[in-house]
């Protein structure tokens, strides 16, 4: 492995440890009456504003993209990483840091059978074992082993949202990544993001309630930078250098993190079949994303046909 692709794995595993503290920042936003829709929308106007400042003082020249990858952009911050956001907050409202956590990486899962449903590929051993070890998990950790769902229906749906959410932006990431370096890609996609937030949170609530109480500014832009500016720019930079499947698997340090601080700090409960439920969605990441594929051969499949021209992207438009 050479050592772009090595520091790409640790920023990957980098990127799932920040994500897990998502949970934390939602937990603490909610005793200052934030919910997690407009700790959302907070999180992507501070990051795309601290972004927008930053690229315009001191790199101007990645601002500039083509106008006709301007929908790319809008696809990637709204109806994927804004909606996989939105969704996992709610999840975590809903549910614990560690459900919506292990709920999140399905999304292996998930890719596996769009890409037969969609593209026609082979449903393998391997990927019907990922999708059964990953059913199995998410039945272990609801409850339902003991009779009842833990928690809401909804906050399984939201859950498996998120995670398609999280799935298709890697993948739409990883094409963009192929024009643009990653700073670019995070700042449009987070403009767009924090542009269709503000149709969903309350902000002039929030400005109201950072005037009353500055304290929630800080817990705010902490968000904004840990769980999106620093997290986001980890693995993008790991996308321009593995597989998005295999940077998917890194970061799935995140559930683990997660759980961990579910349990340690807000006492969350996780008995046995929780513990069996995330050593099965962790073995449905392995097992599924464990393939010898090369990136050119991962280029070259039917879930990448357009980046087969990418030699000649200037072209494209």
């Amino acid at each position: 492995m050479k050592r772009k692709e090595k520091t790409a794995v640790i920023l990957a595993g980098l990127s799932g440890c920040m994500w897990g503290t998502i949970g934390l920042f939602v937990h603490v936003l909610e005793t200052y009456g934030i919910d997690a829709v407009t700790l959302t929308s907070g999180r992507f106007l501070i990051a795309s504003a601290l972004l927008g400042i930053y690229l315009t003082a001191a790199k101007r020249e990645l601002l500039r993209i083509r106008l006709c990858d301007l929908p790319l952009f809008m696809i990637a911050g709204v109806f994927f990483l804004l909606f996989f956001n939105v969704s996992y907050g709610i999840t975590i409202e809903e549910s614990s840091m560690s459900l919506a956590a292990v709920l999140l990486y399905t999304s292996p899962a998930i890719v596996s059978m769009l890409q037969v449903m969609l593209f026609h590929e082979k449903m393998t051993l391997r990927k019907v074992a990922a999708v059964v070890l990953s059913v199995a998990g998410c039945a272990l950790v609801s409850g339902i082993m003991k009779g009842s769902f833990a928690y809401p229906v909804s906050a399984y749906l939201w859950g498996f949202g998120s995670a398609l959410g999280y799935s298709l932006y890697g993948l739409l990431s990883s094409f963009l990544l192929k024009r643009y370096r990653p700073l670019t890609v995070l700042f449009y996609a987070f403009l767009f993001a924090a542009a269709g937030s503000c149709t969903l949170g309350n902000l002039r609530g929030l400005l109201h309630m950072i005037a009353e109480c500055p304290a929630r500014l800080f817990w705010l832009a902490g968000a904004a930078l840990v769980c999106n500016i620093l997290a986001y720019f980890c693995y993008n930079f790991a996308l321009q250098f593995l597989n998005p499947d295999y940077v998917m698997v890194v970061a799935s340090v995140e559930p683990v993190v997660a759980s961990l601080l579910g349990l340690l700090v807000f006492k969350e409960p996780m008995d046995l079949f929780g513990v069996l439920g995330v050593g099965c969605i962790l073995a449905a990441i392995a097992v599924g994303n464990g393939t010898s594929e090369t990136a050119e051969e991962r280029k070259n499949s039917s879930l990448f046909p357009v980046l087969k021209g990418k030699n000649n992207s200037h072209k494209i438009c």
